[in-house]
């Protein structure tokens, strides 16, 4: 009878173990999936991936949650694939005949984003790789995917990269109403803005595309394989007008967001982040310089190409690339010129960002 119940009580005990972790997935899953769709209806950008990071954080307050890896690795190949895909012909026609002074100013963007980072790391006291990740100005989503291998606080980096985004969200109307209202439009139409979607052409793309690009980047030593890998592979065939498919599907793109967000958001907890809160204050005023020396770089761009003002801001504005298209659509602006520059700082940033994070920084260096 002792044996019998003593089983029992083992089984109830494993029962009750395994119910806890089942049940703290669905509530990821679930709350996220609710959080996405309140955070599409209020226009956030990459909603999914905000709901991740919330929802992982209210779920790892609960009990840690063990994450694989290989969930955040699939995250990044097919949001890899997914920027690839952006870089259609049309966009990067409109910028051909500009492209040195997009990547001058460009290369004063990694600049600036380069010492705001170092700049927050001494002035916080945290790692310099985490200080100079949380500061790029451009590539949200990517920079946070890639912030694990780098040793540095992912979540620490994702709450600094979507500050920075909601920052700019919020400005971007106030400025083109109160500083560009009177701007010259140039209006141009958005070739390739909804493009068709094929499930068997993405996952034709994906399934053999992503195990190709990851080997043949790891093999090649660029950093940051399992994003940037998949990511020039499509670029290469979406240049040569090869690819199966010309968008990935929406819920497809969704799942990629929700998997870089929960990688974020299950580092932290709600106690963990109350310490980060006493560097939001840096960070806002760090954020808000580099978002004016953008701006400016914006106004050169634009009197050194030819485009208005409003144009050249908005090619320029550290992050939120969907958000700055819709005010140029909105605004009757150069709307292929605004995503083409987008598109080319997007590249530059994954490319040689996280490659300056391990030559430049040292990953030990401790909180």
């Amino acid at each position: 009878m002792k044996s019998k119940a003593g089983d029992q009580t083992f089984f109830a005990r494993l029962l009750g173990t395994v119910s806890g972790i089942t049940g703290r997935w669905i509530l990821l899953l679930v709350g996220s999936v609710l959080l996405s769709v309140l955070f599409r209806f209020w226009q956030i950008p990459a909603a999914a991936l905000f709901a991740g990071v919330a929802t992982g954080i209210a779920v790892n307050s609960l009990g840690n949650l063990a994450y694989p890896r290989h969930f955040s690795r699939a995250g990044q190949a097919i949001l890899g694939m997914a920027i690839g895909l952006m870089f259609t012909t049309a966009a990067l026609n409109a910028i051909s005949a500009h492209l040195l002074p997009i990547l001058l100013v460009t290369a004063g963007t990694l600049i600036l984003s380069l010492a705001s980072g170092l700049l927050f790391s001494r002035w916080t006291q945290i790692k310099a790789s985490t200080g100079l990740l949380s500061m790029t100005a451009g590539g949200a989503a990517g920079i946070t995917a890639i912030a694990q291998e780098f040793d540095a606080d992912v979540g620490l980096v994702a709450i600094m990269q979507y500050l920075r985004v909601i920052l700019v969200m919020i400005s971007l109307p106030l400025v083109v109403l109160f500083v560009f209202h009177n701007h010259n439009a140039n209006t141009a139409t958005l070739a390739g803005a909804h493009l068709p979607a094929s499930w068997a052409g993405s996952l034709l793309l994906l399934l053999p595309g992503a195990p190709f690009g990851i080997w043949l980047a790891r093999k090649i030593h660029i950093t940051a394989p399992y994003l940037l890998g998949p990511l020039l592979l499509t670029l290469l065939l979406t240049l040569l007008h090869v690819n199966p498919t010309q968008a990935l599907p929406g819920p497809l793109l969704e799942a990629a967001y929700l998997l870089i967000g929960w990688q974020a958001g299950l580092q932290l907890s709600i106690s963990r982040l109350r310490l980060h809160l006493r560097l939001i204050p840096r960070a806002l005023l760090i954020i808000l310089v580099l978002n004016l020396c953008c701006a400016l770089l914006g106004v050169l761009l634009a009197h050194l190409v030819g485009v208005s003002d409003l144009d050249g801001y908005l090619a320029t504005a550290p992050g939120a690339l969907y958000a700055a298209v819709a005010v140029s659509m909105a605004a009757h602006g150069n709307v292929l010129f605004v995503l083409g520059a987008h598109l080319i700082r997007l590249l530059m940033m994954l490319l040689i960002m996280p490659p300056l994070a391990r030559k430049l920084l040292d990953p030990a260096r401790n909180t």
